[in-house]
């Protein structure tokens, strides 16, 4: 949630706070070494100096009314989120309710934007114009979680009066300063000031997505709440994170391109890379593909059921041009608006549906248009996190089964990688989506085992990956269900992958009926409908 603004505030025309001691234009004693007492010349040189840091803090803090006196408070709004998650481990339950607080940016078209994270899960959205009372109801009408930007309408007409959009800038800011503007809970509209670092392509927080991510570094603190950066009078990007006065933020060329995306009579989402790459930068890589030193290109390792470039690529190609840019034997290509960045950038640098290449296949130069695609749902072995719905799962003798997910593997922390069991984060890492060719699958797994005289023994089987039931392979919770209808001579045999503990559990098929509608009975579990 948003909390202080660092070390120097201003409250006002002139008034600042250092180290939470007021300067105002008298000279105070004792607020810096020695008991110096700065005439009115060192205090102008010194305001001059705080705003010309790259990393100044707060430029302008201003009450509700003052506020709308800036252009841009008048194309914010704050947004008050009411959010529950569903537990990961027990998937009939919610967690407890969350409230957190963000900010939105006002788009052509009546409508708001603002980053997903911020309205997962949401419960009830509420939008507030000037800092000022009332609050009004908001519905998200498009969320792309992996692309991290949702937009959100307001039916009341009275709320739209004062409002003006922000332009978005369709180009990247490469260098240079930034303006953070931001909707504070006490209703007090606030700037601060930040400096680019540089822009970095990599995954979504949320899916396997890849795009341009700008990095910059400001003194301003509690921020990654969707604040709003602009430069020369246009966004230049929504703040999605911050960490030891770093932050992280989404482009506005994205955010332009998602509005819009939107304005077109079916939303389908922004492309996925789907192959896996090798860079070809070692000598004599190079020298068996035939490669000259002035030969750029990667090498097309494997090719994935889904996404971009999966219906034409192959394995052992050698990828040399995207979209018009040469790409250097380390994947990067030289863009006019990001610099030196790597390739996967310009699968999302617009909506066009096919995207030209060229690539060598044995020895051949062979020019190729790729649809651009992302993944379905069927393309994943381990769901991404997914949000607003729970998850699928069945309980059975105790047994708690689900479809692996990035969410459930988040239950260990943002160090779930290290955290998290070996075999499910080796699942993850080796085997997160089905390779061209291969059947629908994912990872069925024992979450948790709910103590019950029938499944005696058994409770320490925890985070086990299923492989069969009855002699039937369980490659979905689907499969599962089918082959409880088959038990084996009176039993239904459940085996897991080979590991430590137990791989084969049984029960006594004649008794299943019984003991799961005790177990539901006990443990609170609505009973599903088939």
């Amino acid at each position: 949630m948003i909390e202080s603004i660092g070390k120097r505030q201003m409250i006002g025309p002139g008034r600042w706070l250092l180290n939470g001691r007021l300067l105002n234009g008298r000279p105070l004693n004792g607020w810096l070494p020695g008991g110096w007492r700065p005439t009115g010349a060192a205090l102008a040189v010194l305001w001059f100096a705080v705003l010309a840091w790259p990393g100044a803090a707060v430029l302008a803090q201003t009450g509700s009314g003052a506020g709308q006196k800036n252009p841009v408070a008048y194309g914010m709004v704050s947004i008050r989120v009411t959010n529950q998650a569903f537990d990961q481990i027990l998937p009939w339950n919610k967690n407890a309710e969350r409230v957190i607080r963000g900010n939105a940016v006002v788009v052509e078209g009546n409508r708001l934007l603002t980053t997903a994270d911020l309205v997962r899960n949401a419960n009830l959205l509420e939008v507030r114009k000037f800092g000022r009372y009332p609050d009004f109801i908001a519905r998200a009408v498009l969320v792309d979680y992996e692309l991290n930007l949702a937009l959100l309408e307001v039916d009341a007409p009275e709320f739209w009066r004062g409002l003006r959009p922000l332009p978005i800038a369709s180009k990247p800011i490469r260098s240079g300063r930034f303006v953070i503007n931001r909707w504070r809970s006490n209703g007090r509209f606030q700037q601060g000031s930040g400096e680019v670092v540089d822009f970095l392509v990599s995954n979504s927080p949320f899916g396997l997505m890849e795009f341009p991510t700008m990095r910059g570094i400001t003194a301003m603190a509690g921020l990654g709440w969707a604040e709003v950066l602009t430069a020369k009078g246009k966004v230049v990007g929504l703040i999605t994170s911050h960490s030891k006065q770093r932050i992280q933020a989404i482009n506005g060329a994205l955010m332009e391109l998602l509005v819009e995306a939107s304005r077109r009579n079916e939303y389908r989402g922004f492309a996925h890379r789907g192959f896996t790459w090798q860079r070809l930068n070692q000598v004599h890589m190079r020298s068996y593909f035939g490669l000259e030193m002035s030969d750029g290109g990667v090498l097309i390792r494997r090719v994935l059921s889904g996404g971009t470039g999966s219906e034409k690529l192959r394995p052992m190609d050698i990828l040399h041009r995207i979209n018009g840019y040469a790409i250097d034997p380390e994947g990067k290509i030289e863009h006019p608006d990001y610099g030196l960045i790597l390739f996967s950038m310009a699968l999302n640098e617009s909506l066009q549906p096919y995207l030209p290449v060229e690539v060598r296949r044995d020895g051949k130069p062979l020019k190729l248009r790729l649809r651009r695609r992302g993944f379905s749902s069927q393309d994943y072995r381990i769901h991404p996190p997914r949000f607003d719905r729970p998850n699928d799962y069945e309980v059975f003798g105790g047994l708690v089964l689900q479809e692996l997910s990035v969410n459930y593997l988040r239950v260990w922390g943002d160090k779930w990688r290290d955290k998290a069991p070996s075999r499910l984060v080796i699942e993850y890492v080796m085997n997160n989506l089905r390779k061209n060719g291969s059947g629908p699958e994912k990872v069925v797994i024992i979450t948790r085992v709910l103590p019950d005289p029938a499944n005696l023994g058994y409770q320490s089987v925890n985070n086990a990956i299923l492989k069969q039931l009855n002699g039937k392979p369980v490659h979905t919770l689907a499969d599962f269900r089918k082959a409880m209808r088959s038990p084996v001579n009176g039993y239904h045999i459940v085996q897991l992958l080979p590991g430590p503990g137990r791989g084969r559990l049984v029960f006594r098929a004649s008794q299943m009926r019984a003991v799961n509608a005790r177990i539901r009975g006990r443990y609170g579990i609505p009973e599903k409908k088939r």
